[in-house]
C-alpha cells in the first residue's frame, strides 16, 4: 500500500497533531481576534445611516394611518416599544429620549433637558397621543442616589381623549435652568414657582419666577433639597421667656455637608 493510500484511509495523517478528546480548546489570542475583525471591512451600504426628515416625517405619517398602532392597550403593553408615545419619540427626537421605565402599568419617559419644553408641546398637540392636561409639576432631589444629573423635573401628564397618563422626566444639575412649561400648560405657572422655592430649580421662560411658599427676603436655602439640614441653617432666638426652649443645634456643620 502506498503512502497516498495510507492518506485516504486514515484522514489524520502524521502531519496533523492529534488531540485528546479530554483535552481544552486552543485559546484565541485577542488581538489576533481583533485585528482578523478589523480586516474585514464593512461595505458603506451597510452602515447605519441617520434618517432625514422627510423620511421621518413618512414613517410619522404611515404610523398615524394605522389605526391598529394607538389602541389603549398599548399604553400599557408589557413590550415599551410599543407604547405609541414612545413610538413617536423614537422617531421624532432619537437623541433626546434618555430612559424608559415601566412601574405598575405606569411609564416614565426621561428626556433631554434642552427638549423638555420642546417635546410636551409635541405631546400635547400631537393627534393621537392628546397629552393634553397637566397633572401635576414637581422635582425630585437625587442626591445620594446618583452622581449626576442632581434633580429630576418631573411632569404628569394626562391624555382627556385616550384616557391615559403618562410622566415625562428632565434631569439637571444645580443652576442648569430647565425650559419652562408655562407655555404649554398655563397651569404650571405657580407648580414651577413652587420647586423654584422649595428645590432651588430655575426655569427658563417662566413669567414670574419667585418665591411661593416662602418670604422674598428668605436667605437660608431651599428646604426640600436633601441636605437642608431639619431646622435650618441658622440660629434663631426665642421669644417666650417664660417657657424657654433651648434650641438644639443641628449636627450639620455647613451647607452641602
Amino acid at each position: 500500500m502506498t503512502d497516498g493510500d495510507q492518506n485516504k484511509q486514515n484522514p489524520a495523517s502524521s502531519d496533523t497533531p492529534s488531540i485528546p478528546s479530554d483535552s481544552s480548546a486552543p485559546i484565541a489570542d485577542p488581538q489576533e481576534v481583533v485585528d482578523a475583525v478589523s480586516d474585514e471591512a464593512t461595505p458603506a451600504d451597510e452602515h447605519p445611516r441617520t434618517k432625514s426628515f422627510g423620511e421621518v416625517q413618512g414613517d410619522l405619517d404611515t404610523m398615524e394611518a394605522d389605526d391598529s398602532q394607538w389602541g389603549r392597550d398599548l399604553w400599557i403593553d408589557g413590550d415599551l416599544e410599543k407604547h405609541p408615545v414612545v413610538r413617536v419619540l423614537r422617531l421624532a427626537y432619537p437623541d433626546d429620549v434618555l430612559d424608559i421605565i415601566r412601574f405598575r402599568d405606569e411609564t416614565t419617559i426621561h428626556v433631554s433637558r434642552e427638549k423638555f419644553q420642546e417635546i410636551a408641546f409635541y405631546l400635547r398637540d400631537h393627534q393621537r397621543i392628546l397629552l393634553n392636561f397637566l397633572t401635576d409639576l414637581t422635582a425630585v432631589d437625587m442626591l445620594r442616589l446618583r452622581t449626576t444629573p442632581r434633580f429630576d423635573v418631573v411632569a404628569h401628564l394626562y391624555s382627556i381623549p385616550n384616557r391615559r397618563r403618562l410622566r415625562l422626566k428632565a434631569g439637571c444639575d444645580d443652576g442648569e435652568p430647565v425650559p419652562s412649561l408655562v407655555p404649554v400648560w398655563n397651569g404650571a405657572n405657580w407648580l414651577e414657582r413652587e420647586a423654584y422655592d422649595m428645590f432651588g430649580i430655575v426655569f427658563a421662560g417662566h413669567p414670574n419666577l419667585r418665591r411661593m411658599l416662602l418670604p422674598d427676603d428668605w436667605e437660608e436655602g431651599h428646604p426640600l433639597r436633601k441636605d437642608y439640614p431639619l431646622r435650618g441653617w441658622s440660629e434663631f432666638p426665642v421669644y417666650n421667656t417664660e417657657r424657654t426652649v433651648p434650641r438644639v443645634r443641628t449636627r450639620w456643620t455647613g451647607r452641602g455637608v
